[in-house]
């Protein structure tokens, strides 16, 4: 950690960010992510974890999201979905930065355990195996398409 900071304190050279930013474009985007590196591994020594609290909390906004935004024609399965993301939690150790950023990563916690969730469902129920692509494949086709758009938004 220490020697991120040195770093960052070296490219900077006792500019501001606004300064960098003008002076040399690479060089602020380069500080930019150090920067990022060091807040994440300060939340990771500080045991900003994602817990099952706070999935609790945010319960009736992931159930939500997978109903209304994740589900394709019933092919969601709530439960199992749900248990994904649960040891996802307790498993994954997810940090976050900040208290306002669990949202976020809760968010898109559930889509990505709901989309897998769904397309697997979607192809056992329709004999398809992974192998098969969705080129040509209208059921895939139109997966494909409402995949992209839960991503998307």
């Amino acid at each position: 950690m220490k020697n991120l900071i040195n770093q960052i304190a070296e490219l900077k050279a006792g500019r501001t960010l606004a300064q960098l930013k003008s002076d040399d474009i690479k060089l602020y985007y380069k500080v930019k992510g150090l920067a990022s590196e060091l807040s994440e591994l300060k939340a990771e020594a500080n045991g900003n974890l994602i817990i099952k609290a706070d999935l609790v909390e945010y319960r009736n906004l992931v159930i939500w999201i997978l109903r209304n935004k994740v589900n394709y024609r019933g092919y969601l399965n709530l439960n199992d979905t749900m248990k994904v993301i649960l040891s996802e939690v307790e498993n994954g150790k997810i940090i976050y930065k900040t208290k306002r950023g669990i949202k976020g990563i809760i968010v898109n916690l559930a889509k990505n355990a709901g989309l897998e969730n769904v397309e697997a469902n979607l192809r056992a129920a329709n004999g398809l195996s992974v192998l098969d692509l969705s080129y040509g494949n209208s059921i895939l086709e139109a997966y494909a398409q409402h995949r992209l758009t839960v991503l998307m938004n």
